[in-house]
């Protein structure tokens, strides 16, 4: 390999500024050398090339780099294989006289032998030796795990990875020197210097060796992932607990592998269905800020647990790249919940835009002061902990903050139509705008946007750990997923709800599918058309509805065996009432009492009562609205289950509270006059 006078030149200058520059404290006459050090601390070589020697550093006794560094000089222990130039550089052959060419035949023209030569570097009395090993070009390297490998590695479980080199079919591993071994991830596995893989987390990873300037093909290794995690109250064995809020209460997540081996120090997500009844942080650390019931699950969830990617997704049936969710623990938080409600709608009764929105408080029940949209909104939903709120428009998202002086922080003005969902990690956004056929996912941390072609989209439900979203339009079925983005299921559907256990979602449409979340593969079904779906919070039934009535499915969910979970439940029907001919809303109590039609067309117009369905014996009932009646057009239930407020409209558009706490049962008890109507009603959920 030839080196231009300029170039070699330049390396020699650089070198030396280089050496000159080490250190960080200045020699005195009382430093003493000890040590030498010099990177990289061995070479790999192909005939004819030329490589610096980077770093060379002299420690005295107290281990601190003697600066500026002592002049070094160089030598090869075998010259008719490696020479070195006085500034460092090293020859895979025999430097010319002026170590501008590196030679690789002799004055024969004969090819250099293969073999493997010392760069001794001296400084200050030290001397430190490299090992340099001169070879033919490498053309591939081949890796490979154990003959006979187990199904997957357990945490703190080794595999021994071996390499070869070849020069086209010539194995020249003798001549390279020892392989370099990195493990494409860190967190999943390690990898010494001797190709030994140690299993750190779930997941599926590759071990890659090189030498010099070649890379081998990577070679798939597997830390076991998770079958089954269970989740307890710490200290005990309960899955439950019933406490006031304000009271703190811990979980502990104990992870087993599919070989049964235990895992430890894994990073869990945890979720809760009613984080403003029971918040859990990712220790499993739990508040009760407000009242109410929630279900709270621990998973492993892709790409932070159990990663992997392509076809090493469940690789034979391993599981790996799968998530896997805990048993559910029931939280049951006693007390009353200070909360506001907020009502608006896109038009006035006579017709006209409405870009009012009125926030009620649910201690006085009076409306307060209206606060000026940027544009008439169709929708309202907040995030988990009530911190946020989005409201959807044909002028584009608005984003509300409840407690800011100016509570309208932003708007989207290319993301437009119906809010449907927001991810329970407050990060993730789904707008439908069926009036141009496109789905929005507007990522609220990172202020971007995913747009999706796809008409008719009126139904999304996130997943409690916030990996996936699954949308329905009447006909199809879709799964979100932030890494994967939208993807089309081969299953109809229409309506969707996950449950609180998070590993099952129902699907809606002209019968109730389950689907598994970490495989989207079907594990239950019941019988009956319904487009409307939701859970009760401590995760035992799915109330559905739809035009035929009411199905209560009394489901379980077992998640004790991984990937997928098994399901199962018994159904009960109930007729609606005959006045109702086409429901839109159901609103379910947090305390399993009833569910509510709050949003639906009447044959007999204008609507007096609002349907219920009583979860205990799978009756039904009405409540009756007070005054004239009127169109019902939304509704919403404050956390501790005391309150339902329905907007009625008509000429004299009202919020109605219905009164939840009555021993006679559900009343009519303020009505709240607005001067829109009010088809958007959300109580924050805080």
């Amino acid at each position: 390999m030839r080196f231009s006078r300029l170039v070699r030149f330049a390396l020699i200058i650089g070198a030396a500024v280089a050496l000159a520059s080490c250190g960080h404290h200045s020699s005195t006459s009382t430093v003493t050398p000890k040590t030498i050090s010099v990177s990289p601390t061995s070479f790999s070589l192909q005939h004819g090339q030329v490589v610096q020697l980077s770093s060379i550093q002299v420690l005295d006794s107290n281990n601190q780099v003697i600066s500026p560094t002592p002049t070094s000089t160089f030598s090869s222990s075998n010259t008719s294989v490696v020479t070195v130039s006085s500034a460092g550089l090293i020859c895979a052959g025999v430097f010319d006289a002026n170590n501008i060419v590196c030679q690789t035949r002799d004055s024969n023209g004969n090819l250099l032998a293969d073999g493997t030569a010392n760069v001794m570097v001296t400084s200050d009395g030290l001397t430190a030796t490299i090992p340099v090993f001169v070879h033919a070009h490498v053309d591939n390297i081949t890796v490979s795990g154990p003959t006979n490998p187990p199904v997957c590695a357990s945490q703190n479980q080794t595999e021994q990875f071996t390499a070869k080199a070849f020069n086209g079919p010539n194995d020249i591993t003798s001549t390279v020197g020892p392989f370099n071994w990195t493990s494409g991830s860190s967190l999943i596995a390690s990898v010494d210097a001797n190709g030994i893989a140690t299993s750190k987390s779930p997941g599926a990873t590759t071990i890659v060796a090189s030498v010099g300037n070649a890379t081998g093909t990577p070679a798939l290794f597997l830390a076991c992932p998770p079958k089954n995690i269970s989740l307890v109250v710490t200290g005990g064995t309960q899955t439950s607990f019933n406490v006031a809020t304000g009271t703190a209460q811990s979980l502990t997540a104990t992870v087993t592998d599919i070989l049964g081996q235990p895992i430890s120090g894994i990073p869990l997500t945890f979720g809760s269905y009613t984080s403003t009844a029971a918040a859990v942080s990712a220790g499993g650390a739990v508040t009760t800020p407000g009242a109410g019931v929630s279900t709270i699950v621990a998973s492993c969830t892709p790409p932070t647990c159990n990663a992997a990617a392509g076809p090493d997704v469940n690789f034979n049936g391993t599981g790996v790249g799968l998530a896997v969710y805990s048993n559910p623990v029931t939280a049951t938080v006693t007390g009353t919940t200070a909360s506001s409600v907020y009502v608006t709608g896109p038009t006035n009764p006579d017709g006209s835009a409405n870009t009012s929105l009125i926030p009620i408080d649910v201690a006085a029940n009076t409306a307060g002061t209206s606060i000026t949209l940027p544009f008439a909104a169709n929708s309202m939903v907040f995030n988990n902990a009530g911190t946020k709120a989005f409201l959807g428009s044909s002028g584009g998202l608005i984003e509300f903050d409840p407690v800011a002086t100016t509570p309208v922080t932003a708007s989207v003005s290319s993301v437009t139509g119906k809010v449907l969902a927001v991810s329970p990690d407050g990060v993730k956004v789904i707008v439908s705008d069926v009036s141009v056929g496109k789905v929005f996912v507007f990522d609220t941390s990172a202020n971007t946007q995913e747009n999706f072609d796809e008409p008719n989209v009126d139904f999304a439900s996130f997943d409690g750990d916030s990996s996936k979203a699954y949308l329905t339009n009447g006909t199809s079925v879709f799964v979100y997923s932030p890494k994967a983005g939208l993807r089309t299921l081969n299953l109809a559907g229409d309506g969707v709800a996950f449950t609180p256990q998070e590993a099952v979602a129902y699907i809606g449409g002209a019968a109730i599918t389950g689907l598994a979340a970490c495989n989207d593969n079907k594990v239950d079904s019941a019988a009956g058309a319904v487009n409307l779906l939701a859970p009760t919070p401590d995760g035992t039934h799915m109330i559905g509805l739809g035009t035929a009535g009411w199905i209560d499915l009394k489901y379980m969910v077992d998640n004790s065996n991984g990937c997928p979970p098994s399901a199962s439940n018994t159904a009960l029907t109930a007729a609606l009432q005959p006045f109702v001919t086409a429901p839109a809303q159901i609103v379910v109590a947090p305390d399993d009492s009833n569910a509510y039609v709050t949003a639906f067309t009447s044959s007999t117009p204008p609507a007096t009562s609002i349907p219920f369905y009583h979860l205990a014996d799978g009756t039904t009932g009405a409540v009756t609205l007070a005054g004239a009646g009127g169109p019902v057009l939304a509704g919403s239930i404050t956390p501790d289950g005391h309150s339902l407020y329905v907007g009625i409209g008509g000429a004299g558009p009202q919020v109605h509270r219905i009164d939840l706490t009555q021993s006679t049962g559900p009343a009519d008890a303020t009505q709240i006059s607005v001067s829109f109507t009010p088809t958007v009603v959300v109580v924050r959920p805080k």
